[in-house]
């Protein structure tokens, strides 16, 4: 007899501008029986409330926003919350400086989705 284990879900949060790819994101995430979207974001202003509000496992956040930088979003939410970070975002400058300020990963837009699940599965984990 086998004993299956079923484990809840990594509850993710994703910051992006890009209402496009934000909407697809989300539905390519939602498709993974192992993650669930909890919220989306699309500004600077209010992101860190927002985190919060929902209580993800992890949250995906771009680099650049109209209304701020992630770089200091990511800051804002190491010193605030205890919640691993993805950077996902078409800038291949700032990998550096975002794992240095504590980004569990940096990752480019139009890699794999499979390198993202991945990080999003590791990122979950408590260690």
């Amino acid at each position: 007899m086998t004993v299956e284990v079923k484990t809840s879900p990594k509850k993710v949060f994703v910051v992006d501008d890009n209402r496009f790819f934000l909407e697809s994101l989300v539905f390519f995430l939602n498709c993974q029986e192992d993650i669930k979207v909890v919220g989306t974001y699309h500004r600077a202003r209010g992101v860190l409330q927002k985190i919060k509000a929902a209580q993800p496992d992890v949250v995906i956040l771009d680099v650049k926003l109209p209304d701020g930088d992630g770089i200091t979003i990511l800051q804002e939410i190491k010193s605030h919350l205890d919640i691993p970070v993805i950077m996902l975002t078409i800038y291949e400058e700032g990998r550096e400086q975002a794992i240095k300020s504590g980004a569990h990963a940096y990752l480019i837009k139009g890699e794999e989705l499979d390198i993202l699940y991945r990080e999003i599965r590791r990122a979950g984990k408590t260690n």
